[in-house]
């Protein structure tokens, strides 16, 4: 919901126990989407005797969900698992999922112990019949969808050597409650908590790298300033009010500076302060309208929109404002750029046939993917690991935040009033 043109406009959890096996015998590198995706064939984890079948089923469908949304991760259809019959030789059951299309075989036990459930993963690879991982988690009853998270991450992280974004959290703007207040939300759109009620305009939040902190912007003072909130302690400071724009606040990734844009000498420009506060540094003195900066996953470089050519374009500069070169071509309207957790390429937001639409950008190359969809569609966020994008939508009537799965399907995770601004933890995002 925030565009450049806008803002033109506006000048006038729970940690698993156990011992892990050797997880890191199976590496694939996973550079986008739907790349190296390997066959994982997932049966329900087995429901040891005194168990209640209430306890699991949460942990197992969340367990399901992660998994068919994993980038690394291609599951059977689960309709071909009546076609393996069990034996008791390793050697022969491995073979017959194997012939049913399976590379790796993801097998447990449920057990409930008192108050926890106790969850044994155990992962083979399926051609060496070497296990290639084993892990043993704890979860407190109410808990079991985190442990069912924490699981996916790591069985992602077998293959590619970094964790999933599943215990990952989405801030977001919604005036469900009849203001834009600050929201948040798990990855796949459970748990939305409000997290301001201010009454007050709030807009572009943006997390800290430990995702501890949100950056935004709010009208609590009637002009907008920017503000620090610490959602687990419900803490509130004024980080920057000066000028008549302030916007598009951004983290760099080790968190001790914050990037935005400011009109406080009269021109928007960008400009740098330290996160605990202090003095803000002004870094681009261009006459044109420079917004919306992001950090390289380095912190050595920026990117930002800007109209010095004429129409908002990407640009890309080192962190101290120098080496600016042009970054967007192919279109007449480029804007909300953020980087991938490689660094590799950006995503922003263009404009096709009077439409906005989603596009990737590779830093190297410049070459550009449009990612079209029904309605206007803006303001993309990668995934920590860059193998989904949340992004706003009005595709049914209202603003709807969305987030792609491994294959690129787009799925709606707020239905409630207007929702927009995603903003992912650990994903370098500014906005």
């Amino acid at each position: 919901m925030r565009r450049f043109v806008s803002l033109a406009l506006g000048l006038f959890l729970l940690a698993p126990l156990g011992a892990k096996a050797d997880s890191d015998e199976v590496y694939l590198e996973i550079t986008s989407p739907g790349l190296n995706r390997v066959a994982v064939a997932a049966p329900p984890l087995l429901i040891l005797p005194g168990t209640p079948v209430d306890s699991t089923r949460d942990f197992q469908q969340t367990l399901n969900q992660d998994l068919e949304a994993a980038g690394p991760i291609s599951l059977l259809d689960p309709r071909l698992y009546a076609l393996v019959e069990d034996d008791p030789r390793p050697e022969v059951l491995h073979q017959r999922w194997r012939a049913i299309g399976a590379q790796f075989l993801l097998s447990g036990t449920l057990v409930q112990a008192g108050g926890q459930l106790v969850i044994e993963a155990r992962l083979v690879d399926l051609v060496s019949g070497e296990l290639a991982f084993a892990k043993r988690y704890r979860a407190g009853l109410s808990a079991t969808r985190v442990a069912a998270h924490t699981m996916a991450n790591d069985l992602v992280q077998v293959f590619t050597g970094r964790p999933g974004p599943f215990l990952s959290k989405i801030a977001f703007v919604s005036d469900r409650t009849g203001n834009s207040e600050l929201w948040m939300m798990d990855w796949d759109g459970s748990n939305q908590t409000q997290l301001t009620k201010h009454g007050a305009l709030a807009l572009a939040p943006s997390w800290s790298p430990d995702g501890r902190q949100l950056v935004f912007t709010s009208y609590l003072r009637s002009t907008p300033a920017l503000y620090l909130l610490t959602p687990s302690e419900g803490y509130l400071k004024e980080l920057w009010g000066e000028g008549g724009v302030n916007s598009s606040a951004a983290f760099s990734p080790d968190g001790s500076r914050i990037a935005f844009a400011s009109s406080v000498d009269g021109n928007v420009d960008i400009w740098v302060i330290p996160a605990k506060g202090g003095k803000a540094q002004r870094i681009t003195t261009a006459r044109a309208i420079d917004t919306q900066p992001s950090w390289a996953p380095n912190g050595r470089q920026i990117v930002f929109t800007s109209a010095r050519s004429g129409s908002p374009q990407i640009y890309l500069m080192d962190a101290d404002g120098t080496n600016v070169r042009r970054l967007s071509f192919g279109g007449d309207f480029h804007d909300e750029a953020s980087f991938s957790a490689d660094g590799s390429r950006v995503i922003c937001t263009t404009r096709i046939h009077g439409r906005f639409q989603l596009a990737t950008i590779e830093v190297l190359s410049g070459k550009r993917r449009v990612i079209s969809g029904p309605g206007s569609n803006e303001n993309p966020t990668f995934s920590p690991d860059a193998s989904m994008i949340a992004f706003e939508s009005n595709r049914s009537g209202s603003t709807q935040i969305y987030v792609t799965d491994a294959e690129g399907t787009p799925h709606q995770l707020t239905h409630e009033g207007n929702n927009h601004s995603p903003a992912w933890t650990g994903a370098s995002r500014a906005r």
